[in-house]
């Protein structure tokens, strides 16, 4: 299931900020940021994600994927006091 939710689909507006012409990774991984953790990246943080990202285009789809499924399993999201 954890899975399926880190997937990028075609219709997110998180689609349109990693491909095409109007891409825009720096925001695409506060909006992702933001929709897990309700908080945007520490510069550490950032600096990971645009590794783990990569360039505009379906790399960084993947990329996106792996980026939202490791967020969407650390212990800031599943609180756990």
């Amino acid at each position: 299931a954890t899975h399926e939710a880190a997937r990028v689909g075609s219709l997110e507006p998180l689609h349109a900020m990693l491909t095409g012409d109007g891409a825009n990774l720096d925001a695409a991984i506060k909006f992702v940021y933001l929709e897990c953790l309700t908080r945007e990246p520490s510069s550490e943080e950032f600096s990971d994600a645009k590794a783990i990202v990569g360039e505009p285009g379906d790399q960084a789809l993947a990329g996106m994927s792996d980026l939202r499924w490791a967020l969407l399993n650390c212990h800031e999201f599943r609180f756990l006091p």
